[in-house]
């Protein structure tokens, strides 16, 4: 919104200087973006937020500093007449000779109209011409110029009819009713809907409400009568009109955020004073004024108590209620606080906080005193959020990179969910679903830094139809260990690696899982798993399937997984048993034996401990031999064991009889001593 400042002390009588009334309106939350030179002096720019129309006027300027500071700022004897609505004294005679009929009152609140006769369309004076222009928009003539500069002025958008090219002289506000093609004055071909509201002629549009005129009925050099149309539309209908055509004009951008419906008579009466000192000419006695939508102002309480502790400072309430009063509401005193009915241009007061910030803008939050906050408070996440933070940093300390993706995505092969939600007007097609799955957006990530060594995670909602859950997806790709000297072939991340991940996981957020075979057509079948809790199914993990990773641009040998953090949250917690690290020293003990490649490990390990008992640190497997003087179905298999005695060392008496006790166990297993 740009306005002189000239412009401005024509309505309120101010010494201040353009930085001071910027200054003033910004504490006031009408922010001062800049200042600006013209030939008619300093030329303010602010930017008004989307809830106060009225400000996008200088009488709606004027309004919020007279409130603030009536004596720096006084009101002016035009002021005074802009509140009175500019009166002519024939607004209660019927304008003879039109003729308007509201045909949807939900979408046009009030419509008034003048007419004028031997109307003479020139150029507009210099004072008109050099405000409009310093204001942004461009001289036409006086007629159009007229009626901008009432815009401008008041906040009423106008619109100015040829009235020989209405049909029948009559005016009827309507919805579009089907789908139709209008010339607008800007010379184009606007396609309209049926819901489109439109001023009409006794036969056909004229112009689209609240945007723009038509070409049919627009003033130009020939024209001698006018119909002025000053109307009130409903905010929606005109943004929604707008946003399908695709056009902005001011008269839109006004009308969407809201038009007082008070103002329309008082524009038109401007005009008529504007236009008669322009060319000398006055409107035919009379005017038209349907308003079938009067809104009655509603009376909103607002407690003493919460304005002093919602502003965190005590206002008395002789200075609230003056406060009000100033910025035009009606206010009457309660037992515990104040009564006020807001201004019809105020369409932004609802509630009892909008009137506490009312008092606060005008009381001054630089009043506000310097204070610690005061209270005690428990710092800390809720238990499941936590929950989340510990897999989190688990990740971290496993030497995860974290990754963020985008909760929107498009199809892929690695979401297998039918319950997709599909957005209803998606940005771009690849950002047209929820996402179900996390494994499509850490692929892509491994995608886009293909050719790297990469332990990539992500922790992120995810969206089955109405239910939202955590989820945990992470992805491994080439060496898990940077290159050494002493040891360069790293290990490479597989089916495995990931296994261990998924563990290691597990142990630090004290949760028991298992593993059990899968069928997930994503991954290499024989690299693939399912991950349980005791009551369900958490997670699938394994190598991508070649053809998939193919589509993707993954690497070969590429492992991801994906767990549910909230199914992890509800399982139970497992005991986490602590014991204290023994003083005296491990003694080792290895077995090598060919044993039945069906036995698995866990049955060895569960012989060995056994008779090992408590005593047994580690065991893990050393090596495994297929080949010749191996039989076929069997493997040379090494095991290791370290044993540990909590208070004394162990004797090789006693380790010996340890293994001895475990071979025999073995050997029921079908294990044979090497």
């Amino acid at each position: 919104m740009k306005v002189t400042v000239e412009w401005i002390k024509e309505f309120v009588a101010s010494e201040a200087s353009a930085e001071e009334i910027g200054d003033t309106l910004t504490m006031l939350g009408i922010e001062l973006e800049g200042i600006a030179d013209s030939p008619l002096g300093a030329v303010l720019d602010f930017k008004v937020t989307p809830n106060r129309g009225d400000c996008l006027s200088v009488i709606g300027i004027a309004r919020e500093l007279a409130a603030k500071d009536a004596i720096r700022f006084s009101p002016t004897e035009l002021f005074v007449r802009a509140a009175k609505g500019f009166p002519r004294g024939d607004e209660n005679q019927l304008l003879a000779d039109a003729r308007v009929d509201i045909e949807a009152p939900d979408l046009c609140h009030r419509f008034t109209a003048r007419r004028w006769d031997d109307v003479r369309v020139v150029p507009s004076s210099e004072k008109l011409q050099a405000r409009l222009s310093a204001c942004g928009m461009r001289p036409i003539n006086v007629v159009v110029d007229a009626s901008n500069y009432v815009m401008l002025e008041l906040g009423q958008p106008l619109h100015t009819f040829d009235f020989d090219l209405l049909r029948e002289h009559r005016i009827v506000v309507r919805r579009a009713g089907g789908n139709a093609n209008f010339k607008t004055l800007d010379d184009l071909e606007r396609k309209l809907s049926p819901d489109m509201l439109m001023i009409c002629d006794g036969v056909g549009p004229v112009a689209i409400a609240g945007v723009m005129g038509g070409a049919n009925s627009e003033v130009s050099e020939s024209t001698t009568r006018l119909l002025l149309e000053s109307a009130h539309f409903d905010p929606s209908s005109i943004r929604s009109t707008r946003k399908q055509l695709g056009m902005s004009t001011e008269a839109s951008y006004r009308f969407e955020r809201y038009v007082d419906p008070e103002g329309t008579l008082r524009a038109e009466n401007r005009f008529a004073e504007i236009l008669e000192s322009e060319t000398g000419v006055a409107p035919v006695a009379g005017i038209i004024d349907l308003y079938p939508n009067k809104r009655l102002r509603q009376p909103i309480l607002v407690r003493e108590a919460r304005w002093d502790r919602l502003l965190g400072m005590e206002v008395p309430r002789a200075v609230a209620a003056s406060s009000l009063i100033a910025l035009g509401f009606e206010v009457n005193e309660t037992d515990d606080g104040l009564s006020a009915s807001a201004p019809s241009w105020r369409s932004d007061i609802r509630r009892e906080d909008d009137l506490v910030e009312e008092i606060g803008r005008l009381w001054g939050y630089d009043r506000i005193p310097e204070a610690l906050p005061t209270g005690a408070t428990m710092g800390g996440e809720d238990d499941e959020p936590n929950f989340y933070s510990i897999c989190r940093n688990g990740m971290l300390r496993m030497g995860f990179t974290e990754v963020l993706n985008h909760t929107l995505s498009d199809e892929s092969p690695l979401d297998i969910r039918s319950e997709r939600v599909r957005m209803r007007h998606p940005q771009a097609p690849e950002l047209a679903l929820l996402r179900s799955s996390m494994l499509p957006g850490v692929a892509q990530a491994v995608a886009r830094n293909r050719g790297r060594d990469l332990q990539l995670f992500e922790v992120g909602r995810v969206f089955h139809g109405e239910h939202e859950f955590t989820m945990l997806g992470f992805a491994m790709t080439g060496r898990l260990l940077e290159e050494d000297w002493c040891d360069p072939a790293s290990p490479k991340a597989d089916f495995f690696s990931a296994k261990g991940v998924i563990e290691s996981l597990a142990t630090m957020i004290q949760r028991n899982i298992l593993f059990r075979e899968s069928d997930d057509p994503r991954f290499h079948p024989g690299r693939r798993g399912t991950i349980v809790t005791e009551s369900e199914s958490i997670g699938d993990f394994g190598e991508v399937l070649p053809e998939i990773a193919a589509k993707l641009d993954l690497p070969k040998g590429c492992v991801i997984a994906e767990l549910d953090l909230t199914a992890l949250f509800r399982a139970p917690v497992s005991e986490c048993l602590y014991k204290p690290i023994s003083h005296f020293p491990p003694v080792r003990r290895d077995f090598s034996m060919t044993i039945s490649k069906s036995v698995p490990f866990k049955d060895i390990e569960s012989a060995v401990r056994g008779s090992a008992s408590e005593l047994a640190e580690r065991i893990w497997p050393i090596s495994t031999y297929e080949g010749k003087g191996i039989e076929p179905g069997t493997h040379a298999l090494a095991v290791g064991l370290i044993l540990r005695h909590p208070d004394r060392t162990l004797t090789d008496e006693e380790a010996n009889a340890i293994c001895e006790q475990a071979w025999r166990t073995l050997i029921r297993l079908g294990a044979t001593r090497r």
